[in-house]
């Protein structure tokens, strides 16, 4: 990633943090004071990205170790957490998927229905839709670096052949990107930051299961993507082309023409992932179909960290043909996950039971509860919302979650609101990250056609802010019952 200020600056701010917060803190005990220091310290180190964000975590984890407010045989608990192996198999899932192009022949035979290819316009809503429904299930990143080259293709086709073409080709991109972010709202695995605030919560004493996310999630994912759609719908309104069907048919059927002959891995590969996803809901449809306790034993025995691993364990097992007896996936393909990612994960999670240890989350928590204990709960959840939407466009969407989801957890302890939906909409909030190029990877990605100009990102990108917060604030409270 990008460096995202002056590292020297940075450097010295790093330097000279813990001093300065163990001085002005002086009311605080010892343990509270170190560990504010060392969050607000590792928070700069992720804001910069002078390090990778793993090693940043890793490395306040062991800090808490050095200055005495944590134990070695504690400190990485974060990583025993069953949601490190739930992580871990979707990782490995999504890589197969990848590898074998199954997305890319999904996507493919998606966008020759004839719905999608009458104008510019309806290829633009499939390609956007297409992006959503994949990044529910692979990496955000990964779906819109295999979506671009479809929609330059089609933006090269209708250069010359349409009038308002730079403000087409500009939201076009931009809704590739931020569908590829709200598709990863949608689904437990989507992103890792709902994996990471999931982890919180399993920490807490709550539990969520993968249909239990997704019907709270999706709604939301949905919605603001319906936004997202009326909203580039308005904005290109004066954009005409004189671009035939046939046309844009045969670019899509060009692109299945390179497409291999679906091979046996190819079908295995599909088959273990509907198979993971069955596994993963069907102890809540049962739950829902009223064999509670069958779906209790189920869990018990197959929770969705173990699904993950069992399922994405046997694409090493099954081979890939009878003659070489080759496995589907290999060693080296384990070289492909996100390994940074799941460390941050596991260390941003021990990081967080130092925090409620220590003492300081009561301390915060405290805090809140006193400063917005006459506030009215909704004007509360509102500015938490919108914080967390404006701290994710400069930070990591996993480092806001790892810093803040405590904290919010604490604060609404204190003041006595069921944590569930509230941190669950916060979660989400940490997705919603559309303003500048640095906020995500498919910011940057569409960014890097050179068809986006700043201003047009920035200027969307608060609007679907604003959009996407008010949506998440509503769907919080008629999920509350509010």
């Amino acid at each position: 990633m990008r460096k995202r200020f002056d590292s020297k600056f940075m450097y010295i701010i790093a330097s000279i943090i813990l001093p300065v917060i163990f001085f002005f803190t002086s009311s605080l005990q010892y343990e509270p004071k170190i560990t504010l220091s060392i969050m607000i310290f590792c928070l700069i180190l992720w804001i910069s990205e002078i390090a990778p964000l793993s090693v940043v975590g890793l490395l306040g984890v062991v800090l808490t170790v050095i200055f005495g407010v944590n134990d070695i045989k504690n400190a990485f608990s974060g990583f025993s957490n069953p949601v490190i192996l739930l992580m871990i198999g979707s990782f490995i899932l999504a890589n197969a998927i990848n590898k074998y192009g199954l997305d890319k022949r999904i996507s493919l035979y998606l966008l020759s229905v004839d719905i999608f290819s009458k104008s510019p316009f309806t290829m633009f809503v499939g390609l956007t839709l297409i992006t959503f429904l994949l990044s529910m299930w692979l990496s955000n990143t990964a779906t819109t670096a295999m979506m671009l080259p479809i929609a330059i293709g089609i933006l090269s086709l209708i250069k010359e052949e349409s009038h308002g073409y730079r403000t087409f080709a500009s939201m076009f991109l931009l809704a590739i990107a931020y569908s590829a972010s709200l598709g990863g709202v949608g689904t437990l695995i989507g992103s890792p930051t709902n994996l990471v605030g999931v982890g919180f919560l399993k920490e807490a004493g709550k539990d969520i299961t993968f249909l239990e996310w997704s019907i709270f999630s999706l709604p939301i994912a949905l919605s603001a993507f319906f936004a997202l759609i009326l909203y580039v719908k308005y904005k290109i309104r004066n954009f005409s082309s004189n671009i035939s069907t046939q046309m844009l048919k045969s670019i899509i059927n060009s692109e299945k023409a390179k497409l291999p002959k679906i091979t046996f891995s190819e079908k295995v590969v599909g088959l273990i992932f509907g198979l993971t996803v069955i596994l993963w809901i069907l102890p809540s449809l049962l739950s829902i179909l009223g064999y509670r306790e069958l779906s209790k034993i189920f869990l018990n025995i197959m929770p969705e960290s173990y699904v993950a691993i069992f399922t994405a364990s046997l694409l090493f097992l099954i081979p890939q043909n009878s003659q070489t007896f080759k496995p589907i996936l290999s060693g080296e393909d384990l070289k492909s996950i996100d390994w940074d990612t799941v460390l941050l994960f596991a260390s941003g999670l021990s990081l967080g039971k130092v925090i409620e240890n220590s003492g300081l989350g009561k301390i915060i928590g405290d805090i809140f509860s006193r400063y917005f204990q006459d506030v009215n709960i909704l004007i509360f959840f509102i500015a938490l919302i919108f914080f967390i939407i404006v701290a994710t466009e400069i930070i990591s969407n996993t480092a806001t979650a790892i810093t803040f989801i405590p904290i919010v957890i604490h604060s609404l302890q204190a003041v006595n609101v069921d944590i569930t939906y509230p941190v669950m909409a916060t979660i989400i909030a940490a997705s919603f990250a559309f303003v500048l190029p640095i906020s995500t990877p498919p910011n940057a990605i569409v960014y890097g056609t050179k068809l986006i100009p700043i201003k047009t990102m920035i200027k969307t990108g608060i609007i679907l802010d604003i959009i996407g917060g008010v949506i998440i604030f509503i769907f919080l409270n008629l999920f509350r019952g509010g």
